[in-house]
C-alpha cells in the first residue's frame, strides 16, 4: 500500500449527486433509502475514470493493475450495513449519507473489495461490507455524526501515516512493521487491513516474487558493472546506466507493487554500487 494523493474536491460527480444526497437524507425509512442507493449505482460507474487516473491505472489498496480488469469504487465506509454490527439486534445501518460522498470513495480491485476464497490457500478476504473500529463506543450512527472520532482499523491509503503501517517479506509476503508488543494498535491495524484488503492473495505475491527476481538481477548487474566502472568502458557505463534507471524506476509511485519494490530496495540502500536508486 502506498500514498494515493486524493484531493475528493477535484472528483467531477454527476449533476444528480446534491439532489440525491437530499433524497437520502428525506427518506422515511432503511429500505427506502437502501433502494435509492442500488438504483443509483450508475453514479460510482461515471466516476471510475477519474479515480483510475489519480493512481496511475493501480488498485488503490494493493497496487494491482486495473487495465482490462473488473474495477470497484468501494465506499470506504460502507454504504448499506456494517458487517461487525449485523448480528446486533439493533445493526448499523451503514454509512448511508456518505454513498454519494466523493470523500468516502476509495479506487479498488475486487480482490480487494468483494470476499473471496484464494483457492491456493483457502483463506478467504476481500473488504466488503467490513469497517472494524478499535473502539466502538466512537461508531458514527447518523449524518450529524462526527465520523473523524472513529478510530478505523483498516487503513485507509489516502492517509499518508496509515500506510508506513505494512511492509513486506522478502518472500513477498506483507506484514505489520510493528510488532505486537511494540504497539498493540499499529499492530492491530496493520494485522486486519492485510487480512480485509486481501494483501497476501496468491496473485499478488507472485507478482511480487517476480518482481523480487528481477530486482535481484539488476542489482548483480549493477554491481559488476559499477566495479569496471574505472576502467572508461562506455559498454559498462551504459549497462550500470540501465541497471540503476530500472530500479529506480520500480520505486516510482507509477509503478506497480511499488511499496513492496521500497521495502525490498531499502535494505541495499548503504551499498556503494547502488547509490543512484536511492537519490
Amino acid at each position: 500500500m502506498r500514498c494515493v494523493d486524493y484531493d475528493p474536491e477535484k472528483i467531477k460527480m454527476p449533476s444528480q449527486t446534491d439532489l440525491l444526497k437530499q433524497q437520502l437524507l428525506e427518506a422515511e425509512n432503511e429500505t427506502e433509502r437502501a433502494n435509492l442507493i442500488e438504483s443509483n449505482s450508475n453514479v460510482w460507474a461515471q466516476i471510475k475514470p477519474q479515480l483510475r487516473e489519480i493512481f496511475h491505472d493501480k488498485c488503490w489498496y494493493t497496487e494491482s493493475p486495473q487495465q482490462g480488469t473488473d474495477v470497484d469504487v468501494d465506499h470506504y465506509r460502507p454504504k448499506k450495513r456494517i458487517a461487525e454490527l449485523c448480528d446486533r439486534e439493533n445493526p448499523h445501518p451503514g454509512y448511508w449519507w456518505l454513498a454519494f460522498s466523493p470523500e468516502n470513495y476509495r479506487y479498488s480491485c475486487i480482490v480487494a473489495n468483494r470476499r473471496r476464497r484464494d483457492l491456493n490457500t483457502d483463506v478467504v478476504g476481500g473488504k466488503a461490507d467490513h469497517f472494524p473500529l478499535w473502539d466502538e463506543s466512537t461508531r458514527a450512527w447518523l449524518p450529524e455524526s462526527d465520523c473523524s472520532a472513529e478510530e478505523p482499523l483498516l487503513l485507509d491509503p489516502c492517509r499518508a501515516a496509515d500506510v508506513g503501517f505494512i511492509v513486506f517479506k522478502e518472500d513477498g509476503e506483507a506484514m505489520p512493521r510493528f510488532g505486537e508488543d511494540e504497539s498493540k494498535k499499529a499492530y492491530s491495524r496493520a494485522d486486519k487491513s492485510i487480512e480485509y484488503y486481501h494483501l497476501n492473495h496468491t496473485d499478488f505475491v507472485k507478482s511480487r516474487i517476480a518482481l523480487r527476481d528481477k530486482m535481484k538481477e539488476l542489482i548483480k548487474v549493477a554491481k559488476k558493472a559499477f566495479q569496471k566502472l574505472d576502467s572508461g568502458d562506455s559498454f559498462h557505463v551504459d549497462i550500470y546506466e540501465y541497471a540503476i534507471a530500472n530500479l529506480r524506476k520500480m520505486r516510482r509511485v507509477d509503478s506497480l507493487y511499488s511499496s513492496f519494490c521500497i521495502s525490498y530496495l531499502d535494505r541495499f540502500k548503504h551499498e556503494n554500487h547502488l547509490a543512484g536508486v536511492f537519490i
